[in-house]
């Protein structure tokens, strides 16, 4: 894992909250220019993208598993394939992003993207440990807040039980 700065607090535009209570039902993205942006910025993502949506067909599959498509195209076709300078512009987005987002938005770049991301990829040939090097800043940031709190946990519920717990306390 990456050091965190010792003494460090979060400045406050890094506010956004990791508790899984609040943001699992996401049913639509919070910013509806999100996808749009995405398909704009990666054209070569539109196919991954249309092929998503005939799945669902008339059914909306929730906020996660849309931001997870593109998560999928990130390791799929932009890592696997070498595609190195596409990475860079994929998380420089995400970084802007999160830098200019709501606490909503960035709460929901953290477990869609970045939480999916390193889920995802750990269980990949590739881990997720090769991304490390493209974070920026905030990006950064989150993924240490994402490790911190699945450390110790094997499951979603673990990590489910321990925030309750923190909560009661």
């Amino acid at each position: 894992m990456p050091e965190r700065p010792s003494g460090t607090t979060k400045p406050a535009d890094m506010r956004y909250s990791l508790r899984i209570g609040q943001f699992m039902h996401f049913i639509r993205i919070p910013d509806p220019d999100l996808i749009p942006r995405l398909l704009k910025e990666f054209p070569e993502f539109q196919s991954r993208w249309e092929e998503h949506l005939a799945y669902w067909k008339d059914e909306t599959p929730g906020a996660y598993l849309d931001m997870a498509e593109f998560v999928h195209f990130v390791v799929e076709d932009l890592y696997q394939k070498e595609q190195t300078e596409r990475l860079r512009d994929a998380f420089a987005l995400m970084e802007a992003l999160f830098a200019n987002g709501n606490e909503t938005t960035k709460a929901f770049l953290a477990w869609g993207f970045f939480e999916t991301l390193q889920n995802f990829a750990s269980n990949q040939p590739c881990g997720s440990k090769v991304f490390e090097p493209f974070l920026g800043p905030m990006s950064r940031q989150v993924w240490l807040d994402i490790e911190e709190l699945w450390q110790g946990k094997s499951s979603l519920m673990d990590v489910i039980r321990a925030e309750r717990k923190s909560q009661q306390e």
